[in-house]
């Protein structure tokens, strides 16, 4: 039988165009996902950003989505490649695609803003200077939350971006504002700026305010909202609000300065039980997409814990912020308040992971250890005694400890509620770590000759109430 005819032949071909329809298949997997990452580039003379050490930056285009990926052809499509062919080739292209915090995947979408040096020009500002970038509406008024730039002003990087994941999208023009990182805000205006277009522009709805104070029932949990406000927060000593809750001053911001949003609020619930309801979390949006979450308020319970009758009289008064703000041309902002218990828990709320090997120092474990509580999945996904550097020295030497819910369930609370040894009580350091998922502390010291130790939590479903506010026009 001729060469290459007959059974092996035939297998030959079909292998041959096998391996020739998936490499048409990747390529066209290719082709499609760079079309949907296409570019946005600028259209018309090159916008230039002129920093104060004399830096300039040509404006390239901007993304977005949850990876900050350049707008480059070349960069899109490595991005979308399996690791293995992903890192040939990085080895080819790699000068072209550099960029600090390459890969890195944001919780939620965020708008990336993409420079490119200009020239080889040398900066004459002090080495180490880094800057803050701030957004701006096409009338010029900041707001949102402050963006740090990763490697900014390294030369050694071919791509360099600012992201934001609140954005004016009723303004058809975006104004980026660059102010040096400096402590207490900035009132003498920003040290470099360019205007550029928002691919995020289009019509939205608008929401309907209602007047406040205005009271919202969750069972029967009432909460009234009593003021907000937006501004600048002034350090140094509080002062009493207007409902009888104490915190720091508001100012009317300047730019570059640091805003915030306060609201005072009070708190009623049903007397005769051993509840008592604090907030968990705060959101601020509107009817645009943009949301700002205070990540800061999960309020430890333990001060609470062993709290009971008799319950508070009246309304329990509170006054509480968000950092950042949003545009004031909407109608209306949405705040959503959520609390929790911190006492008067059920037994099912409570777990409790018992016996859990103290790993020696200078080691970690990783239990794995899952329970349910109130029919919820609780995991202590960590225990280690590693020292690590750390701006808080002090932490860094203490032993920590991790407790997460896994597949992230809504509208859940999880907090810590106590530790002991087999050899003696220990106690957990003032300072935590909760958000929304997990639980992480530290341990003020273990005993030397502990083997064992006792992890108590409780997890809970939180209570929501929503008010539409009027946006304020600064104090």
């Amino acid at each position: 039988m001729p060469p290459g005819k007959g059974r092996g032949g035939r297998r030959g071909r079909r292998r041959w165009k096998g391996i020739g329809l998936a490499l048409g298949l990747l390529a066209a997997a290719i082709g499609v996902t760079a079309w949907f990452l296409r570019d946005r580039t600028p259209d018309g003379p090159p916008l230039i950003l002129t920093l104060p050490g004399g830096e300039k930056y040509r404006f390239m285009g901007t993304t977005y989505g949850t990876r900050n990926v350049p707008p480059s052809f070349d960069a899109k499509v490595v991005s979308v490649l399996p690791d293995r062919l992903a890192n040939l080739a990085r080895k080819r292209v790699g000068p072209q695609i550099s960029q600090y915090n390459q890969g890195q995947k944001f919780d939620s979408p965020n708008l990336f803003i993409w420079f490119q040096r200009v020239g080889t020009n040398v900066s004459v500002w002090p080495p180490g200077q880094t800057f803050d970038a701030r957004l701006a509406d096409e009338a010029g008024i900041e707001a949102g939350v402050v963006d740090y730039p990763p490697g900014f002003r390294s030369p050694g990087v071919a791509w360099h971006y600012t992201s934001f994941s609140v954005i004016p999208r009723r303004s058809r023009v975006l104004q980026l504002n660059f102010y040096p990182d400096y402590v207490g805000g900035h009132s003498s205006g920003p040290v470099g700026s360019v205007k550029v277009p928002n691919p995020l522009y289009g019509k939205y709805p608008q929401w309907k305010p209602e007047p406040i104070p205005a009271v919202k029932k969750a069972g029967d949990l009432e909460v009234r909202l009593d003021d907000f406000v937006t501004g600048s927060q002034v350090g140094g000593a509080t002062v009493a609000k207007a409902n009888g809750s104490w915190n720091l001053p508001f100012d009317r911001a300047e730019k570059g300065q640091k805003t915030a949003t306060g609201f005072d609020f009070s708190v009623r619930f049903s007397r005769g039980t051993n509840e008592v309801w604090v907030l968990h979390s705060a959101e601020l949006s509107d009817a645009t997409g943009n949301v700002l979450r205070n990540t800061l308020l999960q309020t430890l319970i333990e001060p609470f814990e062993g709290y009971g009758p008799p319950q508070l009289a009246g309304w329990g008064a509170y006054s509480e912020s968000i950092h950042g703000t949003l545009w004031p041309d909407e109608a209306a902002w949405r705040l959503k308040l959520e609390f929790k218990r911190a006492s008067g828990f059920a037994p099912e709320e409570v777990v409790t992971f018992k016996d859990v090997p103290v790993p020696a120092v200078g080691t970690n474990t990783y239990p794995g250890w899952t329970k349910k509580a109130g029919g919820i999945k609780v995991a202590l996904s960590k225990f280690e005694r590693i020292p690590y550097h750390s701006r808080w020295s002090m932490f860094g030497l203490m032993p920590q400890v991790t407790v997460e819910l896994p597949g992230k369930p809504m509208g859940v609370a999880l907090d810590f509620l106590g530790m002991k040894a087999d050899a003696g009580q220990v106690k957990r350091h003032d300072f935590g770590r909760p958000d929304a998922f997990s639980y992480t502390f530290w341990v003020d010291s273990i005993p030397t000759n502990a083997k064992t130790m006792d992890f108590t939590f409780v997890v809970q479903k939180t209570r929501m109430v929503e008010f539409l506010v009027k946006p304020p026009k600064g104090e």
